[in-house]
């Protein structure tokens, strides 16, 4: 009995904390303006307003246009990411490179992947310039790729390398060549995974803020990006930056509930030796 009342008490907890910061962020998203610096507003708001909604769905802040911009950025980027990422993390499992090549290799991919983007992000930005790329959604794309792909390349590996080689041996005494094994085989036992991959892929690319801020300041301008405009030399527009931060949230959040069964076994499948 004990043991189930502290196992509650830690779920209680941590629900608390993940769940703590967002909804204070959509009760200030409805909170009047003259609550935000007072020292006697409480937790709850003393009355509900939704003019901060109607302030950034307005048709001269343009929001709708930013949330397509980052809907296509996130699309395209998870699309890209997750096909290479699965075709690189396939060939470091399967090829046997000499003097450790593949580990060397691997290695590469975590230093791509945790290395601080801030160093890269005024010669990206320079480097679309000069290829007329700049403010386009290929230039985020692009920046978004580049650091996705090892993180792809990085969660599909361990799978791919626990993945029963038999099978594909079978089907290689069968005529299968590499290119058919792996569309026709390899993919539909790694569909968990890859799914797994997609989705993380996908929370990655559409919070992503620094390289989209560098390169798409204005057209391609993501909805991450259109929530620091809200910081002026006037002060912080806190009822607007948290509607915004709402509407940013939302979709996510929906998008994870249905897929977290999918994105729970993906995590784990393999991760057990049979």
């Amino acid at each position: 009995m004990i043991g189930r009342l502290f196992k509650g008490l830690l779920i209680l907890i941590a629900l608390a904390v993940a769940l703590g910061p967002f909804v204070v962020l959509v009760l200030n998203s409805i909170r009047p303006s003259d609550e935000f610096l007072s020292a006697s507003a409480g937790f709850l708001p003393s009355e509900a307003t939704f003019e901060y909604y109607a302030a950034i769905f307005d048709p001269d802040e343009s929001t709708l246009r930013y949330l397509v911009n980052s809907l296509i950025i996130t699309t395209a980027t998870t699309v890209i990411a997750v096909a290479f990422g699965a075709l690189a993390a396939y060939s470091l499992a399967r090829l046997r490179l000499p003097f450790k090549l593949s580990l060397v290799i691997g290695l590469a991919f975590l230093v791509v992947r945790f290395y601080p983007k801030i160093t890269v992000a005024l010669p990206y930005y320079l480097m679309m310039r000069e290829v007329g790329l700049l403010d386009t959604h290929l230039a985020v794309i692009l920046a978004h790729v580049s650091i996705t792909v090892p993180f792809v390349v990085w969660l599909l590996l361990g799978f791919f390398e626990e993945l029963p080689r038999e099978i594909e041996l079978s089907a290689m005494l069968d005529g299968c060549g590499p290119v058919r094994r792996f569309i026709r085989i390899v993919l539909p036992l790694s569909a968990p995974a890859l799914g797994a991959a997609a989705v993380l892929t996908a929370f990655l690319s559409w919070n992503e803020f620094l390289m989209a801020s560098t390169v798409a300041p204005n057209f391609a301008k993501t909805l991450p990006v259109r929530v620091s405009g809200f910081i002026t030399d006037k002060g912080i527009q806190w009822g607007n930056m948290s509607a915004m931060g709402t509407v940013i949230v939302a979709p996510v959040v929906i998008f994870a509930l249905f897929t977290q069964r999918y994105l729970a076994r993906g995590l784990t499948v393999g991760a057990v030796k049979g």
